[in-house]
């Protein structure tokens, strides 16, 4: 087995985006945690790695004027390392916690994590909740966003066109208020594959809902929101008969699959009770 292809490390964003609009196939790599697992299987089908672990732009995380910023270079010991609190800490560190080991998450990064594009990606879900955007930028078409839902396209396939780089994630600061649930469903505490994933943000305005999001990981082609759970939210109390509707259409809308970690009906039925239970927790949160 041999890998054939040329190799770079761009010392900057401008550099990268030159870099990824060479002809021929180009792989951007950050901290390259799939790529070398891929390696042992196959060789890379690559003329050129672009190695974007010195590119310092993509690591830096920031909030102006009620934005979130996260560098698609932040690796996942930085995010766990961040303490922003209320909804995004809530979210983030549980997932961080449960998402590889430590040596893994010194060198995955978020924007690897998201633009790899699996259903069971540990990030995902959390983004959707806080309704995340990606910034893409390549050297000929300048910059462009786009919401989180729309970028993934199908089993490890994205939005992201052969000359685009993945800069940053964006997403609304969530209000102070705001209440979340985040559980991963796997066959270990950590350093496992998702068989479910789920991630919550809600907000009540005179206890009742105002705006829910419900994203669910490793149970459809890609990460997805329940949107049809989501509207039997609105303008509702959380009480038991609504929390348990709610449940059963978030498990509707899930499409997973049969695979040695878990059958579909066993990830349909997980749906079902830990929106019943991230909903039921919500409601004895205190913000």
């Amino acid at each position: 087995m041999i890998n054939d292809f040329d190799f770079t490390r761009p010392r900057n964003v401008s550099e990268a985006l030159a870099a990824l609009a060479h002809d021929g196939c180009v792989v951007p790599v950050a901290g390259g945690t799939n790529i070398m697992v891929n390696l042992k299987r196959a060789p890379l089908d690559a003329d050129l790695v672009v190695d974007l672990s010195g590119v310092e732009e993509l690591k830096s995380i920031s909030v102006n004027n009620g934005r979130v910023r996260l560098g698609a270079g932040v690796s996942f010991a930085h995010l766990l390392d961040w303490h922003p609190g209320a909804a995004i800490e809530g979210l983030m560190h549980p997932m961080c916690v449960a998402f590889a080991g430590p040596l893994i998450r010194n060198l995955a990064t978020v924007g690897g994590n998201v633009c790899d594009a699996s259903a069971a990606a540990d990030i995902s879900p959390p983004l959707l909740a806080l309704d995340a955007a990606v910034e893409l930028q390549s050297a000929a078409h300048g910059r462009r966003t786009l919401p989180l839902a729309e970028f993934f396209q199908g089993v490890r396939r994205t939005a992201r066109r052969p000359d685009e780089l993945l800069t940053a994630i964006e997403f609304p600061q969530p209000a102070e208020d705001e209440r979340w649930f985040y559980y991963k469903l796997g066959k270990r505490k950590a350093d496992a594959i998702s068989i479910v994933s789920i991630a919550i943000t809600l907000r009540l305005e005179q206890g009742k809902v105002e705006h829910a999001r419900i994203a669910l990981g490793a149970v459809a082609p890609v990460a997805m929101r329940a949107p049809e759970a989501e509207s039997l939210l609105q303008g509702e109390s959380l009480d038991e008969t609504v929390i348990n509707a709610a449940a059963v259409v978030a498990a509707r809308e899930s499409r997973p699959i049969d695979d040695f970690r878990a059958t579909g009906a066993y990830r349909r039925q997980m749906v079902e009770a830990l929106v019943k239970r991230g909903l039921t927790e919500i409601t004895q949160q205190s913000t």
